[in-house]
């Protein structure tokens, strides 16, 4: 490396990556130039705790290569401070100019960073949403060809009751399957933060058989054989254990 300017010396001769000669020459230059020598303290400084943050053994080939291509990277003089007070005071500004610029890399990794995060929690929460709906649709497919094979079942009976209100509601139960299905018709809509909900009569106790939704059609929970009735209640939206009002139809299961 060569250069007509000592003052441009002070990276390499931190880094040391001077060659013999220059790195001589301008060790005897450091001795009577107090700017340079400023310059390569705040160099080496710099140099050492970048080394300490993440200190990988260089490869032996890397000197040979700075070296060759040094001359290729075109080096600024240093800015000579003023004297007096003035001096400090540019010292004082470059320190801090270095220290805002690894702030500002700091800050940007840190940015990108949880921008990176955050959209990977965004994925990630859009594919458990994609997979619970693909879960649900899979129930609904399932329950939807059980209702649709109870209907069609060659065993298959019906009886038919309607609420005081006048609403109608069938019942169709396979035996073959043990299961039954519910069909309502002109039943009105719940009042606000209740649902419908369907019940087994059995042994003389009501077993939860499922809710009654928009739809008006419903696959009962649960096996049929020991039930002898079905019931239908309002309760509580999501349901209750047992019933808690009086209920709006008490209908026996076809034989």
């Amino acid at each position: 490396m060569t250069t007509e300017d000592p003052h441009a010396l002070t990276g390499a001769y931190a880094l040391d990556a001077l060659g013999p000669d220059e790195h001589h020459a301008f060790t005897r230059h450091l001795g009577q130039c107090t700017s340079c020598a400023q310059e390569v303290r705040e160099f080496a400084a710099t140099a050492a705790r970048l080394a300490s943050a993440a200190a990988v053994p260089p490869p032996p080939e890397l000197k040979a290569l700075v070296l060759e291509r040094i001359d290729s990277v075109r080096q600024l003089p240093p800015r000579v401070p003023a004297p007096g007070r003035y001096a400090v005071l540019a010292a004082g500004i470059r320190r801090r100019g270095a220290v805002l610029v690894i702030a500002a890399s700091l800050a940007a990794a840190v940015s990108f960073g949880a921008i990176a995060l955050g959209q990977h929690g965004e994925a990630q929460r859009a594919r458990r949403a994609v997979q619970a709906a693909q879960r649900e649709a899979d129930r609904a497919g399932a329950r939807s060809e059980a209702l649709t094979a109870v209907l069609a079942a060659p065993d298959a009976r019906t009886a038919t009751g309607r609420t005081a209100s006048g609403a109608r509601v069938t019942v169709v139960t396979s035996a073959a399957r043990d299961q039954a299905v519910v069909l309502a018709a002109q039943l009105p809509p719940p009042p606000a933060g209740t649902t419908y909900q369907l019940w087994f009569s059995e042994h003389g106790s009501m077993r939860p058989a499922g809710l009654l939704g928009g739809g008006h059609a419903l696959l009962l929970d649960g096996a049929v054989r020991d039930a002898t009735a079905i019931g239908l209640t309002v309760e509580p939206a999501g349901g209750s254990a047992r019933p808690t009002t009086a209920p709006l139809l008490v209908m026996a299961l076809p034989a």
